[in-house]
């Protein structure tokens, strides 16, 4: 009998343990959840801080996406709900950092990164990155200071890619025998009027218009490179060159504050806007323009070309006099 009792409360033991695969899923995902939760809450007070602004997460590229939007929110409730911090609204995050143009907090901004944290009451920032692995979402947590604009602790998790993550990594297969049948793939349209791209960076055309003796062009600079970017340019051998072999000249008057007098500086995928006025020789009419770059930094002595910039509307010689 005795040994019949043991046998009994051993089987006793065992059977609890033989839960359902999907209650483990749900289950932890939870544990994931709260592990990180606490992890960011112990490392917030222990730094002092109490009014903690989540960032949306970002994927191994540094790019927005679903995921992190929703990994975020669901960081920022379980903060919340443990009540020990206080979160600041992400709706007010995001209407005050897209106001005074801050797409990313790093040392670079550090004086707008200020300004917003003032603006929204904030402690500190939080921002996350995930990487997706054979063993779930690799999560990481960062703690960025207003101060200075950098992390000063960080916490890691790895989440399950079952229950609520599932949804974002359902796969649906098609009906058997039937095979998923292949979109067509069209080319991107470049964008912009016209494009120049190297290793360090993007320089894409977004505008040419005509105004009285002059031309004004608008473009962006994107740094798709993992350095901080100088880029500056010869202000006498850039120039415009129209259908009739006229050149456009660039002066210090018109261009005093631009790309190529003061250069500007891009950390990594940073983008800026640029404007170029090139001034009318004598009386030329134009409609088509080639830019021809010269290049001083980061490359010495570069050059491009950008052809076929159109204006939206040709110029009647009348628009051309002031």
């Amino acid at each position: 009998m005795r040994m019949i009792g043991s046998l009994l409360l051993l089987i006793a033991l065992v059977l609890p343990a033989h839960v359902p695969s999907s209650s483990w899923a749900a289950a932890s995902y939870e544990d994931s959840l709260k592990q990180l939760a606490e992890g960011v809450t112990e490392r917030a007070a222990k730094a002092k801080k109490q009014r903690l602004a989540v960032l949306d997460f970002t994927d191994a590229q540094g790019e927005p996406t679903p995921v992190g939007q929703f990994l975020a929110e669901e960081l920022g409730t379980q903060i919340m709900v443990a009540g020990e911090l206080t979160t600041v609204d992400r709706t007010l995050i995001y209407s005050t950092l897209k106001k005074m143009q801050l797409e990313h907090i790093d040392p670079a901004h550090a004086k707008t990164v200020r300004r917003a944290a003032k603006a929204i009451r904030a402690d500190i920032f939080v921002s996350g990155t995930y990487t997706d692995t054979p063993e779930g979402l690799q999560v990481t947590v960062r703690l960025i200071t207003p101060k200075q604009a950098q992390s000063i602790s960080a916490t890691r998790t790895t989440f399950p890619k079952t229950g609520p993550l599932s949804t974002f990594f359902k796969k649906e297969d098609p009906p058997p025998g039937i095979l998923p049948a292949e979109k067509p793939k069209e080319p991107t349209p470049p964008p912009g009027l016209g494009t120049y791209r190297n290793d360090a960076y993007e320089f894409v055309v977004t505008s040419i218009e005509q105004q009285p003796r002059r031309v004004k062009l608008d473009a962006t600079v994107a740094n798709h490179s993992s350095r901080d970017l100088k880029l500056l340019c010869h202000l006498q051998n850039t120039v415009l060159k129209d259908e009739h072999g006229n050149v456009w000249h660039q002066t210090v008057e018109e261009n005093r504050e631009g790309l190529c007098t003061r250069g500007i500086e891009l950390s990594p995928r940073r983008k800026q806007r640029v404007v170029f006025v090139f001034t009318q020789p004598s009386d030329a009419l134009a409609s088509e323009f080639t830019l021809s770059f010269h290049e001083q930094l980061p490359r010495r002595d570069a050059s491009f070309t950008i052809e076929k910039l159109k204006l939206e509307t040709a110029p009647s010689q009348g628009e051309l006099t002031p």
